[in-house]
């Protein structure tokens, strides 16, 4: 009697975990059918949620375009009448409080008296669902942790695949109408002259928002940082945009690799060829050793930005003083 005792005793555990698989196979299957994929955030809605907790709600902007909205960064002139707008747009799958150049440029030039907005570029196509299936991906949501935890979970999501070439006109009408968008956020801020700093391949989308036919108020000048072109099928090339702007054109080039001297000789000829007598080329090879090199950079566009004001501003009033001359 006793054995039959003990024998129950140790028996009732064994019989709770086999009835415990039952109920949570239960409750899986009630969350996900069998051969479902749950999505997981994308790069750039992580970013913005991040971005949205870590920075004051006054600087942030929603811009509409193309029935989406993605997250801007503004920040006033630290004077009490700015000198003029400037757009940043990080490059791809950056966001806009980048820490390399955007960041420290858009509060730099704040400082110095200009109106910043911040933006990143919106989202390329997703990838096939093959493609995605073999893809590892990190689900950590950035409500779980701190804001650099969820900056982190976003640079953890894996890069997009170039758009197919079915997609890439739709991407471009996105970037397209997403930079205009942020034109107008900067002149709803009475900003009458309005400059873009892009970064990467962000400066061929930047270059394609600001030529004709499909800009309808284009920016008064660019600036190009380490410029590349994406990989687009039927599009128009970086060359032949560039060889149609005709507005001042800051080209910031490292010619210490062989791609960015064989780009740097390519655009000077272009802009030589076109008469452009207002491109500017620097070469950024010097700063790579440099422990000032950001300091120094971020000083030189500013003094180009200031020089930029000044030539427009003494335009204007060659302008006013013929159109009064009898």
């Amino acid at each position: 009697m006793r054995a039959m005792l003990l024998l129950s005793i140790l028996l009732l555990p064994l019989c709770a975990l086999a009835q415990e698989p039952a109920s949570t196979a239960d409750a899986t299957a009630e969350i996900a059918e069998p051969g479902t994929r749950i999505e997981s955030p994308s790069r750039s809605a992580l970013y913005e949620q991040a971005l949205e907790r870590k920075l004051p709600t006054q600087e942030q902007r929603k811009l509409d375009f193309n029935g989406e909205s993605q997250l801007g960064l503004y920040m006033p002139a630290a004077r009490p009448e700015g000198l003029g707008g400037v757009l940043l747009i990080a490059g791809p799958g950056e966001h806009a409080d980048w820490p390399n150049l955007i960041a420290p440029l858009r509060r730099q030039l704040s400082d110095a008296g200009w109106n910043t907005l911040s933006i990143g570029l919106p989202d390329s196509p997703p990838l096939p669902d093959s493609a995605l299936n073999d893809t590892p991906t990190d689900n950590t949501d950035p409500q779980d942790g701190a804001v650099e935890q969820g900056l982190q979970a976003a640079d953890n999501q894996p890069d997009q695949a170039p758009p197919a070439e079915d997609a890439a006109a739709d991407y471009a009408t996105r970037c397209t109408q997403l930079i205009q968008a942020a034109w107008k956020v900067l002149s709803a801020e009475g900003n009458e002259y309005i400059t873009v700093i892009a970064r990467d391949a962000s400066g061929y989308w930047a270059l394609r928002a600001a030529s004709p036919p499909v800009s309808g108020q284009p920016p008064q000048a660019l600036i190009l940082f380490q410029p590349r072109e994406p990989e687009l099928a039927d599009q128009p090339t970086f060359q032949l945009l560039l060889e149609q702007w005709d507005k001042p054109l800051l080209e910031l080039i490292n010619s210490g690799s062989a791609q960015g001297e064989i780009q740097a000789r390519e655009h000077q000829r272009i802009a030589q060829r076109a008469g452009h007598d207002q491109y500017k080329q620097w070469d950024t090879d010097y700063l790579q050793d440099s422990m000032l090199a950001e300091d120094m950079l971020q000083k030189r566009i500013e003094g180009w930005l200031e020089r930029l004001v000044e030539t427009q501003a003494a335009g204007s009033t060659a302008s006013a003083k013929a159109a009064m001359t009898p």
